[in-house]
């Protein structure tokens, strides 16, 4: 990230795009021509019985939430479809305030145990 805050990219020759933003490679075949590697870095994780909640999202969603926030945002509902449109909201307006922009904002919200 250089001092004004702006991702590095990679972009072709005399053109203006892709323009992509080194974490925005995966499955960018085109931007594969000019040295992207668009296969995802992967990890495994077990999950165990202590787990309760299994969150998905993009570098967009925790570029101004901690974990624990979207955490304490899933905590409060029993619908993951809920909890999935508070913390976009809170990710869009958090964005907001601090830039005059967004970024992708991209969330998957699993509980694993059932709530009686």
């Amino acid at each position: 990230i250089n001092l004004e805050g702006t991702m590095p990219r990679l972009w072709f020759k005399d053109a203006q795009n892709p323009g992509t933003a080194f974490t925005r490679s995966i499955g960018d075949s085109r931007g594969e021509k000019i040295g992207v590697i668009a296969e995802p870095e992967c990890i495994s994780v077990e999950i165990t019985k202590d787990d309760r909640i299994l969150v998905i999202a993009s570098d967009g969603v925790f570029e101004f939430l901690t974990n624990q926030e979207v955490i304490d945002i899933c905590a409060k509902f029993d619908d993951p479809c809920h909890a999935c449109e508070d913390i976009l909201a809170a990710s869009y307006k958090k964005w907001l305030q601090y830039e005059n922009r967004t970024d992708d904002i991209t969330v998957i919200v699993i509980y694993l145990d059932k709530k009686e």
